[in-house]
């Protein structure tokens, strides 16, 4: 009797990190969840906090996310797909931890971001931050087929991002089918949706 297992691995990383000072930092998150992108300036605790524009790199344009100007969130240029879902940490600001909060993440929320920060004097520093975003979801096995001479179990792996591997295997590590998965990326969502299928013909079990 067989016992079918089924493995989707997704290449995630679950922790940012930097890479060469030419490259912005990379910082994961999950789809639903909440991230801050870091970026500081060092100011004195009792000077002004200067202007701090966070935007979305779109190929050669970009799109305000958020913008901080005269001690106050400013909202007449900000993009409206991250009405109320961006911020700064307001206690920090002051000791120049001007990092951004983005709430209710979004798989169109991946990219590279920028920091910019205006001096009063007029000197500028830029930061960039590339935002990526992953999706994950518990992966099914269930009976699609059967009759009295086997059945067609199917596993799938719906709203993945990045796509997920996958292989079906018996107990003993063995695959039992070399097929390839089918995979559809949703326009809507655009993550992915994986999803394989096996015939066997002797009884099965499920674990």
């Amino acid at each position: 009797m067989y016992y079918i297992l089924c493995f989707v691995f997704g290449a995630l990383l679950i922790k940012g990190y930097s890479c060469t000072p030419a490259q912005p930092e990379q910082v994961v998150a999950f789809a639903g969840g909440n991230i801050i992108l870091p970026c500081s300036l060092n100011i004195p605790a009792d000077d002004d906090v200067p202007t701090v524009e966070w935007s979305k790199m779109v190929g050669l344009k970009s799109s305000v996310v958020f913008l901080y100007r005269d001690g106050c969130e400013n909202f007449e240029m900000k993009d409206l797909d991250f009405e109320y879902r961006t911020s700064l940490i307001m206690r920090d600001v002051k000791s120049g931890n001007v990092s951004l909060r983005i709430s209710g993440v979004k798989l169109s929320d991946n990219g590279t971001y920028r920091c910019l920060i205006i001096q009063k004097n007029g000197t500028k520093e830029e930061t960039k931050v590339e935002l990526v975003v992953a999706a994950v979801s518990d992966p099914r096995l269930s009976v699609v087929f059967a009759n009295s001479s086997g059945v067609t179990l199917e596993c799938a792996a719906l709203c993945w991002m990045p796509a997920p591997l996958m292989t079906i295997l018996d107990d003993e590590g063995n695959k039992l089918t070399d097929e390839e998965p089918k995979q559809e990326q949703d326009v809507t969502t655009r993550c992915y949706n994986t999803k394989q299928s096996v015939t066997l013909q002797e009884p099965t079990s499920r674990q």
